[in-house]
């Protein structure tokens, strides 16, 4: 793994389970960086504070708090990784407009902000979803993803990267503590679609995307080469199971595609690849629309056929286990 994170780092929805994984990592490795989290949500605070006091904590909202008291607050440090967002996918479909507000004026406000304290690095949390989006909450992140990379555009001292990766196992809303709450109670576990197909990291894994966007090429989106599992191999690991297999016929209701879902996600695609570089190591970087490079044939990767292959389902089983002590 990288080396780490060093100095003064601004994490935006700072509460949450992302950032509690860069702090539990930060910790563990005795990083040299100082967090302070910016959050609207004062009782993640106090949880957040009890468990790493050494995390200072700001009350805030990235669309409602005034520009210049944005810009205040980021005097001084040397970098904000923007992990606050609405990201429930069925919820956003419901909620267009306060979807809108967080991830599109929000991130305007923190990409602003930034230019204005000349932070010398934004990184920026983005989604599969992002990619080829068909729901409003890859709409707005889509959105999101293209204003960081104007902002490195338009800005002499701050540098913005963004990152680009599927669905972190145990993070809030996710339906793997859902299932496995389902299995513990004796309840069926409902699952939309057993062939979907989803990617997914751990939060070590997730945290380690961040770390190396320090050094990714400014105004690129970096992309790991992400893992997937089916939908019906997630189910058989919460019933206990340890084999790629069937869909089990008892203790599980399928209940259909809910608003938004894709049965496979993609993580790039085809208009988007020949602006994308694949690294030595493996890794991704989309260039911004306006890049020019040398001509690349066009390609898209998806969860249906993962770049970085299939997670098994004890390993699944283990990043559960992990999640847990976030």
């Amino acid at each position: 793994m990288s080396a780490g994170l060093e100095g003064r780092v601004l994490v935006t929805g700072g509460a949450g389970f992302l950032a509690r994984g860069i702090y539990g990592r930060a910790r563990r490795e005795g990083w040299s960086a100082q967090f302070t989290a910016f959050s609207r949500d004062d009782a993640k605070h106090a949880a957040l504070q009890a468990r790493y006091p050494e995390v200072q904590c700001v009350l805030g909202d990235v669309a409602q708090t005034s520009l210049d008291d944005l810009t205040l607050l980021m005097r001084g440090f040397d970098l904000v990784i923007h992990a606050a967002a609405s990201k429930y996918v069925d919820r956003a479909e419901a909620a267009a407009f306060d979807t809108t507000r967080t991830n599109v004026i929000g991130s305007m406000n923190v990409a602003d902000a930034a230019i204005f304290a000349r932070v010398p690095q934004v990184i920026a949390i983005s989604t599969d979803k992002a990619c080829a989006p068909v729901n409003v909450y890859g709409m707005t992140k889509a959105v999101m993803e293209r204003l960081m990379q104007e902002a490195d555009r338009r800005s002499a001292a701050t540098r913005f990267n963004v990152v680009r990766y599927g669905n972190v196992i145990g993070s809030t809303g996710s339906v793997i503590p859902m299932f496995m709450r389902w299995a513990a109670a004796g309840e069926p576990i409902r699952v939309t679609d057993p062939l979907m197909t989803r990617f997914w990291m751990g939060i070590d894994e997730a945290v380690e995307v961040i770390v190396r966007a320090r050094a990714a090429t400014p105004g690129t989106v970096l992309i790991p080469p992400m893992r997937a599992m089916e939908m019906k191999n997630l189910v058989r690991m919460a019933l206990g199971l340890h084999e790629y297999g069937a869909l089990p016929t008892e203790g599980v209701e399928v209940i259909g595609v809910r608003a938004g879902e894709k049965r496979h996600e993609t993580i790039v695609q085809s208009n988007e690849s020949v602006r994308t570089l694949h690294r030595a190591d493996g890794w991704y970087e989309i260039g911004p629309p306006t890049s020019r490079g040398a001509e690349r044939t066009a390609f898209e990767l998806t969860s249906k056929a993962p770049p970085g292959g299939w997670l098994g389902i004890d390993e699944m089983r283990d990043y559960v286990a992990a999640a847990a002590l976030v």
